[in-house]
Protein backbone atom coordinates (compact mmCIF):
# COMPACT_ATOMS: atom_id res chain seq x y z
CA UNK A 1 0.00 0.00 0.00
CA UNK A 2 1.50 3.26 -1.12
CA UNK A 3 1.17 6.35 1.00
CA UNK A 4 0.32 9.44 -0.95
CA UNK A 5 2.32 12.55 -0.23
CA UNK A 6 0.32 15.27 1.44
CA UNK A 7 -0.84 17.97 -0.90
CA UNK A 8 0.92 21.28 -0.51
CA UNK A 9 -1.48 24.16 -0.83
CA UNK A 10 -0.42 26.43 -3.63
CA UNK A 11 -0.60 30.18 -3.35
CA UNK A 12 -2.63 31.76 -6.00
CA UNK A 13 -0.96 34.73 -7.67
CA UNK A 14 -2.35 38.01 -6.46
CA UNK A 15 -2.77 41.06 -8.58
CA UNK A 16 -0.96 43.99 -7.07
CA UNK A 17 -1.64 47.57 -7.85
CA UNK A 18 1.32 49.37 -9.46
CA UNK A 19 2.92 51.88 -7.17
CA UNK A 20 2.45 55.50 -8.06
CA UNK A 21 5.63 57.11 -9.39
CA UNK A 22 7.78 58.42 -6.60
CA UNK A 23 7.85 62.17 -6.44
CA UNK A 24 11.29 63.65 -6.70
CA UNK A 25 12.12 66.15 -4.02
CA UNK A 26 13.87 69.42 -4.76
CA UNK A 27 16.31 68.76 -1.92
CA UNK A 28 18.16 66.17 -3.96
CA UNK A 29 19.73 69.05 -5.91
CA UNK A 30 21.05 70.89 -2.85
CA UNK A 31 24.23 68.87 -2.25
CA UNK A 32 25.28 68.60 -5.92
CA UNK A 33 24.66 72.33 -6.44
CA UNK A 34 26.61 73.26 -3.32
CA UNK A 35 29.46 70.96 -4.33
CA UNK A 36 29.59 72.47 -7.82
CA UNK A 37 29.70 76.01 -6.38
CA UNK A 38 32.51 75.12 -3.96
CA UNK A 39 34.52 73.43 -6.72
CA UNK A 40 34.01 76.45 -9.00
CA UNK A 41 35.15 78.76 -6.19
CA UNK A 42 38.28 76.68 -5.61
CA UNK A 43 39.17 76.30 -9.30
CA UNK A 44 38.39 79.86 -10.41
CA UNK A 45 41.86 81.31 -9.53
CA UNK A 46 43.50 78.63 -11.66
CA UNK A 47 41.11 79.34 -14.53
CA UNK A 48 41.88 83.08 -14.31
CA UNK A 49 45.63 82.35 -14.42
CA UNK A 50 45.17 80.16 -17.47
CA UNK A 51 43.11 82.88 -19.14
CA UNK A 52 45.71 85.57 -18.43
CA UNK A 53 48.51 83.36 -19.72
CA UNK A 54 47.11 84.18 -23.18
CA UNK A 55 47.15 87.95 -22.55
CA UNK A 56 49.24 90.03 -24.96
CA UNK A 57 51.12 91.98 -22.30
CA UNK A 58 54.85 92.67 -22.32
CA UNK A 59 57.39 90.19 -20.98
CA UNK A 60 58.68 92.61 -18.32
CA UNK A 61 55.35 94.00 -17.11
CA UNK A 62 52.23 92.43 -15.68
CA UNK A 63 48.92 93.81 -16.81
CA UNK A 64 45.47 92.88 -15.60
CA UNK A 65 43.99 94.74 -18.55
CA UNK A 66 43.21 92.47 -21.47
CA UNK A 67 45.44 93.57 -24.34
CA UNK A 68 44.64 90.83 -26.83
CA UNK A 69 44.99 87.10 -27.36
CA UNK A 70 48.38 85.55 -28.01
CA UNK A 71 50.27 82.30 -27.59
CA UNK A 72 53.72 83.85 -28.00
CA UNK A 73 54.65 83.33 -24.33
CA UNK A 74 54.48 79.55 -24.31
CA UNK A 75 57.60 78.97 -26.45
CA UNK A 76 59.45 81.48 -24.21
CA UNK A 77 58.71 79.70 -20.93
CA UNK A 78 62.30 78.56 -20.41
CA UNK A 79 63.97 81.78 -21.64
CA UNK A 80 64.51 83.09 -18.11
CA UNK A 81 67.42 81.16 -16.60
CA UNK A 82 66.36 81.95 -13.01
CA UNK A 83 62.98 80.31 -13.53
CA UNK A 84 64.54 77.28 -15.18
CA UNK A 85 66.95 76.86 -12.26
CA UNK A 86 64.11 77.23 -9.76
CA UNK A 87 62.02 74.64 -11.61
CA UNK A 88 64.96 72.23 -11.69
CA UNK A 89 65.61 72.67 -7.97
CA UNK A 90 61.91 72.20 -7.17
CA UNK A 91 61.78 68.95 -9.14
CA UNK A 92 64.92 67.64 -7.41
CA UNK A 93 63.57 68.46 -3.94
CA UNK A 94 60.17 66.96 -4.83
CA UNK A 95 61.74 63.72 -6.05
CA UNK A 96 63.96 63.30 -3.00
CA UNK A 97 61.19 64.12 -0.53
CA UNK A 98 58.81 61.72 -2.31
CA UNK A 99 61.27 58.85 -2.04
CA UNK A 100 61.99 59.58 1.64
CA UNK A 101 58.29 60.01 2.53
CA UNK A 102 57.35 56.78 0.74
CA UNK A 103 60.04 54.78 2.53
CA UNK A 104 59.21 56.24 5.97
CA UNK A 105 55.47 55.87 5.44
CA UNK A 106 55.80 52.24 4.38
CA UNK A 107 57.96 51.39 7.39
CA UNK A 108 55.62 53.17 9.82
CA UNK A 109 52.58 51.46 8.29
CA UNK A 110 54.18 48.05 8.62
CA UNK A 111 55.17 48.77 12.23
CA UNK A 112 51.67 49.99 13.15
CA UNK A 113 49.96 46.97 11.61
CA UNK A 114 52.31 44.21 12.74
CA UNK A 115 53.74 45.23 16.10
CA UNK A 116 52.66 46.53 19.48
CA UNK A 117 55.01 49.11 20.92
CA UNK A 118 55.05 51.99 23.35
CA UNK A 119 53.76 55.12 21.67
CA UNK A 120 51.67 53.30 19.10
CA UNK A 121 48.47 55.12 20.02
CA UNK A 122 50.28 58.48 19.95
CA UNK A 123 51.66 57.67 16.50
CA UNK A 124 48.18 56.71 15.31
CA UNK A 125 46.84 59.97 16.72
CA UNK A 126 49.47 62.08 14.94
CA UNK A 127 48.92 60.29 11.63
CA UNK A 128 45.14 60.64 11.77
CA UNK A 129 45.44 64.32 12.75
CA UNK A 130 46.94 64.99 9.32
CA UNK A 131 43.92 63.41 7.69
CA UNK A 132 41.32 65.12 9.84
CA UNK A 133 42.87 68.62 9.80
CA UNK A 134 43.76 69.63 6.24
CA UNK A 135 46.71 71.89 5.60
CA UNK A 136 44.52 74.83 4.69
CA UNK A 137 42.72 74.75 8.04
CA UNK A 138 46.00 74.28 9.86
CA UNK A 139 47.59 77.19 7.99
CA UNK A 140 44.61 79.40 8.70
CA UNK A 141 44.71 78.60 12.38
CA UNK A 142 48.47 79.23 12.62
CA UNK A 143 48.22 82.50 10.67
CA UNK A 144 45.90 84.21 13.13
Amino acid sequence: MAVAAPEIPRKLPTITQPRPPRRRRWTRWVLPSYTALVMLYLVSPILVMILYSFNNSGFKRVSFKWLGFTTQWYPKVFDKPDLTTALKNSLIVATISTVIATACGTLIALALVRYRFRGRSATDFVLFMNISAPEIVLGGSLGT
